[in-house]
């Protein structure tokens, strides 16, 4: 199996892609190892920014419902929590790392993927990006820092709505509300992506990062808090799990059928 990660520095940008083309880049446990090598290397004084990206036609389809159903069926609890706990540390590494954060979006961002998007400190979008916080559809609560990352960027009745309907956004839309800075044309997006991540990487490091924690700050939060938050959201996640509904809306997404839930 090729790793679901790819990471690679050049011209002291960080290039971190999710590479599961063929699955929409969707979560697997597998990819610990490919985040936690990645944001760590992105650490390291070379680096000056760091591109998230998703390989193919989209950015991620959130986790892999094939492969949570399948643990779910079979009671796999360690694993499921496993691969929570990891989108914290994932979320958490992102928004504390001292340098900008950009995520590429050029199709599905969803579920654990939009979270994952949110993440970053600035967001390119493709006119064909869509964006949803599907969790609810199969009765599941956001994880990967979904919540949290949602609610520093759009107002409570907005951050409601979207983790409630889990409706689907398109770029425009996205834009509109906050959580896209730029539309591009495909056809200009890797310009775009080079253009502003060499503009970031010959930018004040220090400066950068001490922006990140003061715009952290400004929203009540300091790593340590974030970190609360994120394990309280996990915790949410981990029980909405072990329901009938998550079971029920897995069945139904796969049937094809609307769930009946409890």
């Amino acid at each position: 199996m090729p790793a679901p990660i790819r990471f690679e520095i050049r011209d002291r940008i960080a290039t971190l892609t999710l590479d599961r083309p063929d699955k929409l880049n969707a979560l697997v446990p597998e990819m610990q190892e490919g985040f936690e090598e990645a944001l760590a290397k992105a650490a390291e004084p070379g680096v000056k920014a760091l591109v998230l990206r998703g390989a193919g036609r989209a950015f991620c389809a959130g986790g892999d419902l094939g492969w949570i159903s399948q643990a779910l069926a079979e009671g796999r609890w360690t694993e499921l929590e496993s691969l929570l706990d990891l989108g914290a540390a994932v979320a958490h590494g992102l928004a504390t790392l001292p340098k900008p954060v950009v995520a590429v979006v050029q199709g599905p961002a969803a579920g654990a993927g939009m979270s994952l998007a949110l993440c970053a400190d600035l967001r390119l979008a493709t006119p064909e990006a869509i964006f949803s916080m599907a969790f609810v559809k199969i009765g599941l609560h956001p994880d990967w820092g979904g919540s949290v990352m949602l609610s520093r960027l759009v107002n409570p009745a907005v951050a409601a709505e979207l983790m409630m309907t889990g409706d689907t956004l398109d770029a425009p839309r996205a834009q509109a509300l906050g959580l896209v800075n730029r539309i591009v044309p495909a056809d200009q997006l890797e310009a775009a992506v080079e253009a502003l991540a060499q503009r970031l990487a010959a930018g004040p490091a220090e400066t950068f990062g001490r922006i990140k924690a003061t715009l952290l700050r400004n929203q009540g939060l300091d790593a340590e808090t974030l970190r609360a938050r994120l394990q309280a959201e996990g915790a949410q996640m981990k029980a909405a799990m072990r329901h009938p509904d998550a079971k029920e809306g897995l069945a139904a997404f796969f049937a094809k059928r609307a769930p009946k839930f409890a």
